[in-house]
């Protein structure tokens, strides 16, 4: 397994049916979907032109199984994680402890003393994922109540 920069050109419509999907898991249905992808193509070609690193695919072989994305915030000391997918048969395998650990890494090189994403308050296998490694449950999101915040400190966890 190895992860490469996601190369929007070849692979969007893969990017796109893994949002679709990890979309119907947060919050089990479709709606505002369509929404939430509005300018996607566009806000993903600049993450990947700052934060190659953060915003790739996990290749099994020649298939690719998996995804993260990540980008900047306001707060200089902050990275966020706005998605780490599998593919269903990869699943409930430790494989998701490698996207954790990307984004890890990859915040720790850039110096970032946290880092932050946002997980439906319905999805219960991912709230239990990010407490099991470490992750703190601030509250529901502001303005998005129906994900809570979660932060993860990089400065324990070096």
């Amino acid at each position: 397994m190895h992860f490469d920069t996601i190369n929007l050109e070849r692979d969007i419509d893969t990017c796109i049916r893994f949002r679709r999907d990890s979309y119907f898991i947060s919050f089990n249905t479709y709606e505002g979907f369509e929404l939430s992808m509005r300018g996607y193509k566009s806000r993903m070609k600049d993450r990947i032109g700052y934060l190659p690193d953060g915003n790739c695919h996990l290749w099994d072989r020649d298939a690719i199984v998996g995804q993260t994305e990540m980008k900047f915030v306001e707060a200089p000391s902050v990275g966020y994680v706005s998605l780490l997918y599998l593919i269903k048969d990869y699943r409930s395998k430790g494989l998701g402890n490698l996207l954790h650990d990307r984004a890890i890494k990859v915040f720790t090189e850039l110096g970032k003393s946290s880092i932050k994403l946002s997980v439906s308050i319905s999805n219960e296998r991912a709230l239990s994922f990010y407490a099991k490694h470490g992750w703190k449950n601030l509250g529901p999101r502001p303005g998005k109540e129906e994900v809570y915040l979660m932060q993860y400190d990089l400065r324990i966890a070096s």
